[in-house]
């Protein structure tokens, strides 16, 4: 049975349907997620919505409507070129260092025009925003994104910056406790119009509901996939499960590095600690010294970036292209020009407040 949408309620009739296990419409979906992002909207009410669909778990219908929301008073990235994404779901436990932001550096300096969004971290101990931190990169460069992107081809999309309407329940999601519908959102709410991206999830479960979220929103040259033994990124360990979805199409394929030419590497190889230590094992990897398992690993993700983004005809020639650009040590010029860029201000006079700025509303192991 369909959600009855109540005049102006929005929310507390799509909390009811949920704890019943009823079906969402999506008109009822999107009218609720609005209301959640208002201002007026009271926190117990935000609380109640948030924990039945963590419970009940969110349909792609719920997912999508989140994301449509969400884009909706985001705020507006001036960029018409093709772009991509590339970003995990977080919470595969894996405590690894930060492959996603790593692989879209080298996707960029390869030819790519990575527009990467990421937090800081929740559940690790290091975030991509952490981890560009520790390299001197800016994280809310404002109105130099769309600069960032046509001079460098990457530019960092920090969450609480472009999509400041979900400030107002950090508080209540850190009270929670448990990941939200916006975990599951995020990696589908980047303001910029992508022309493709990879998203890596945990689960099974989590892959399903954001391929479909994903057809339902439209998009075109969107892979999601689960990496081998759970983690959410393209692993040379072993095969990942690829949902594509390109516009009303889904299709499933797989990636087995074993065919590539890559050296397999265990989650202990792909380790990282804190933003410091992520930070000496990123300079390893975008200047080629690191083990060859961890660069391969970063090198296989960078691949699936490229094919996205139309430079590469598939994932054999996508490494040669990364490895070929990390040998010319293009990824850690990228990553000095990017920090040779002015900074904002420092945390004391940054306009987003401490609690927005780490309360995750995108993955943050990426």
């Amino acid at each position: 049975m369909a959600a009855t949408l109540l005049a102006g309620r929005a929310l507390p009739t799509v909390t009811r349907d949920a704890v019943a296990g009823r079906t969402v419409s999506s008109e009822a979906a999107r009218a609720a997620v609005a209301e959640l992002l208002d201002e007026a909207t009271d926190e117990v009410d935000a609380a109640a919505f948030l924990t039945a669909v963590a419970v009940g778990g969110a349909s792609p219908v719920l997912v999508a409507a989140a994301v449509q929301a969400v884009l909706a008073v985001a705020r507006p990235v001036a960029w018409t070129g093709p772009a991509v994404d590339v970003v995990g779901t977080g919470g595969d436990g894996s405590g690894s260092v930060n492959i996603s932001t790593l692989a879209g550096l080298v996707a960029a300096s390869a030819g790519a025009i990575v527009a990467k969004a990421g937090n800081r971290a929740a559940t690790s101990q290091c975030g991509s925003a952490d981890l560009l931190e520790a390299l001197g990169i800016d994280l809310d460069p404002g109105e130099r994104l769309t600069e960032l992107l046509a001079e460098h081809r990457f530019a960092f999309l920090f969450a609480p910056a472009l999509h400041p309407a979900l400030r107002r329940l950090a508080p209540v999601r850190r009270r929670l406790g448990f990941r939200t519908l916006f975990n599951l959102s995020g990696p589908l709410a980047n303001p910029v119009p992508l022309t493709g991206r990879l998203v890596g999830t945990a689960t099974r479960q989590d892959q399903e509901v954001l391929a479909q979220a994903a057809q339902l929103l439209g998009y075109r040259r969107t892979w999601v996939i689960q990496g081998f033994d759970g983690m959410d990124e393209l692993t040379t360990a072993g095969p990942a499960r690829v949902l594509q979805v390109d516009g009303g199409e889904l299709t499933e394929f797989t990636v087995d590095p074993a065919g590539l030419p890559l050296r397999a590497a265990g989650r202990a190889e792909l380790a990282g600690g804190d933003a410091a230590r992520n930070a000496v094992l990123a300079r390893q990897v975008l200047d080629g010294t690191a083990p060859a398992p961890l660069l391969d690993t970063v090198l296989l993700n960078a691949a699936a970036v490229l094919q996205l983004a139309g430079h590469a005809a598939d994932m054999a020639s996508g490494i040669a292209l990364a490895r070929n650009a990390v040998r010319q040590g293009a990824p850690a010029a990228l990553a000095d020009r990017l920090a040779l860029t002015p900074i904002t201000p420092a945390a004391g006079t940054h306009p987003l407040t401490p609690a927005a700025a780490t309360t995750p509303i995108t993955p943050e192991n990426s």
